[in-house]
């Protein structure tokens, strides 16, 4: 990263910084959160297990300046500690301009999912970095692009990045991103570069979704996975969702080669919704795999 990048990064906030002041009285914190309780069987065994769960608080300072926070717990994922998974403060120079400076899970894929279980184009490519973001808006198309320090590749600089480009409309959303850096994959010797295609498209009560996340440089080689899925809205917030997904080369990150799933979740009562996954995996052994999941979530 070379001197004048970090002089850019603080002129832009030395122009946006004057432009934040307002008489506004400041809003009280707002709380959010989600529980998930799931129950999972396998191949004769049984599991139940708290697999979520998330408080977030948001704090609105102005139409200039906001803060987020989010704690987060992921049942398996954080040794069973509650970990700050985003802690940003958004700067609002105008409508179309945003800075955001914290951690944060970057803008690499989108994820988009009727699902239970995360699609393996998550498990392969999402990105949580502390980062400095700018975002720029123009109309129904959206920019983002972001500086982090990568902690593992021993550069010990600013000097990893990505850009995301996005078009959304009422029934049709596309986007490309890139990143330097894939989830902390690059090492010394090898730069895990990612690139991610997304598009969803909806039609009366069914939505398309397909994702693909190429990474060039993980462990010497180029590992991939594609997420293919079709939503039906059956009315009353019921959705029915039927999801297809593949890797390749994927066995160093321990991901499955295959996986077909069927879901359906529906509301309970004000907040809390049920929901039911069967999926079967393949993995690159041959070995195959029936996972039934049964969960029940409570967001406030």
């Amino acid at each position: 990263m070379k001197i004048y990048s970090y002089i850019s990064i603080f002129a832009l906030l030395a122009y946006s910084l004057p432009l934040l002041a307002n008489d506004e009285k400041p809003t009280l914190p707002q709380f959010s959160g989600v529980i998930e309780i799931e129950a999972g069987f396998s191949d004769g065994e049984s599991d139940l297990n708290l697999a979520t769960f998330e408080l977030g608080i948001d704090h609105v300072l102005s139409d200039k300046v906001e803060g987020h926070v989010l704690f987060l717990y992921e049942g398996g994922e954080n040794n069973d500690n509650i970990a700050v998974d985003e802690a940003t403060i958004t700067l609002r120079p105008s409508k179309q301009t945003a800075i955001t400076l914290g951690r944060m899970v970057v803008p690499f894929g989108q994820f988009d999912s009727n699902l239970l279980s995360d699609p393996l184009t998550l498990e392969l490519g999402e990105t949580g970095e502390d980062v400095i973001q700018v975002s720029q808006s123009f109309g129904r198309i959206s920019s983002a692009f972001y500086l982090f320090n990568d902690d593992k590749d021993d550069s010990k600089k600013i000097d990893d990045f990505g850009l995301n480009l996005s078009y959304e409309s009422d029934a049709f959303s596309t986007g490309v991103s890139y990143i330097s850096d894939v989830n902390d994959q690059s090492t010394a010797k090898d730069s895990a570069k990612g690139i991610a295609v997304h598009v969803k498209a909806s039609l009366a009560r069914t939505t398309l979704i397909a994702e693909h996340v190429t990474i060039k440089g993980v462990k010497g080689k180029k590992p991939n996975a594609s997420h293919l899925e079709l939503g039906i809205d059956l009315g009353a917030e019921r959705t029915l969702a039927f999801s297809v997904d593949k890797t390749k080369d994927a066995a160093p990150l321990e991901l499955p080669e295959k996986s077909f799933a069927i879901a359906y979740s529906m509301p309970v009562y004000d907040k809390i919704g049920l929901g039911a996954e069967v999926m079967k995996t393949e993995g690159y052994n041959g070995k195959k795999d029936t996972l039934t999941t049964l969960k029940l979530s409570y967001e406030f």
